[in-house]
């Protein structure tokens, strides 16, 4: 399948009995809203799922890959433990919202609610000597903060793609933003491998990025990108 993207409000994630006890206790121990947000995002994700392998949301079982860099797999890339699939997943929530990527390749998917941050900080510790020169060009505030955060969501997808997550120098890491589709090249293991990144449609005061290998991202065109109905769970 190529990949796909769904995007979910907390609000708008139709209220099913589908937590393990595990997910449930989580939830009851984070202050709200926060366990509110981490129940729609499991809901939204154990409905996805559910729809597409054919079972119900509640018996999917999920796991980790083995982590690509010390190879635990309690720490490595998401993925669907039963029933058995060769899809890949990933997904991100951010305050009251959520994505879910699905791939037959390796993929990555961060979502970001545009809030204020210290940006010349994030600029010095985050940003590639690249990716700070194109955000030199964005001249009005609003502006910096959007395209502070297309680079951000670039970075942190294709480091979810990769598999280290945001444990390496991220300022090695250039996404080229200018571009609407940027290659990454990935040199933590051999051999070397390039990704392709970029921020399809998101929600409203969000930004969405995913990351897929650039030879899938060439052979699929466009990811497709859709929204969880409150009603039943379908995109819309």
């Amino acid at each position: 399948m190529a990949t796909s993207i769904w995007l979910w409000s907390a609000a708008d994630v139709p209220h099913r009995d589908v937590l393990g006890e595990a997910e449930r206790r989580r939830a009851s121990a984070l202050r709200e809203p926060l366990g509110s947000y981490f129940t729609a995002a499991r809901v939204a994700v154990r409905t996805v799922l559910g729809e597409l392998l054919g079972v119900p949301g509640g018996d999917v079982v999920l796991g980790n890959h083995p982590c690509p860099g010390c190879g635990d797999p309690g720490h490595g890339p998401p993925r669907v433990v039963w029933p058995e699939t060769s899809l890949w997943i990933s997904a991100s929530r951010a305050e009251g919202y959520g994505a879910l990527a699905v791939s037959a390749a390796p993929v990555g998917v961060d979502i970001e609610t545009h809030r204020p941050v210290d940006l010349p900080g994030l600029v010095r510790d985050a940003l590639a000597p690249a990716e700070a020169v194109w955000l030199d060009g964005c001249t009005e505030p609003r502006e910096r903060l959007l395209g502070f955060y297309r680079c951000w969501t670039r970075k942190e997808a294709v480091l979810k793609a990769v598999g280290v997550g945001m444990s390496v120098d991220l300022r090695r890491w250039d996404t080229e933003p200018g571009a609407e589709r940027g290659t990454v090249r990935d040199t933590t293991s051999g051999p070397a491998r390039l990704w392709a990144v970029e921020n399809p449609p998101s929600l409203a005061d969000t930004t969405l990025a995913v990351g897929r290998p650039a030879e899938a991202a060439a052979q699929e065109g466009d990811v497709r990108v859709g929204t969880l109905s409150p009603a039943d769970g379908d995109r819309r």
